[in-house]
């Protein structure tokens, strides 16, 4: 293997950001708050994200969720829609 392209290897592999949900997990919550949204608007809180994390994530982990999706720039349900999709890759 050349020397670029185990270069090129450990720079992906740093760009390797672990989430706690996974990509699917991610998609999905994204999707849910978004047609929420859509139907009823944001009201500046995480009621629609809370919702999903109710339904689908252990309880222990909603609070370490929501903390990095406010990481993330998701401070209410319209900006984790507008602002997590670029850091889930999504």
């Amino acid at each position: 293997m050349d020397n670029s392209r185990k270069m090129n290897m450990t720079y992906q592999a740093q760009q390797r950001i672990e989430h706690l949900l996974t990509p699917d997990q991610a998609a999905a919550l994204l999707q849910y708050v978004e047609i929420r949204i859509l139907d009823g608007g944001c009201n500046h809180t995480h009621r629609y994200t809370q919702a999903w994390l109710d339904e689908n994530i252990d309880f222990m982990k909603h609070e370490e969720v929501l903390c990095e999706l406010e990481n993330m720039g998701g401070y209410c349900d319209c900006e984790v829609v507008k602002n997590c999709f670029e850091d889930y890759n999504l």
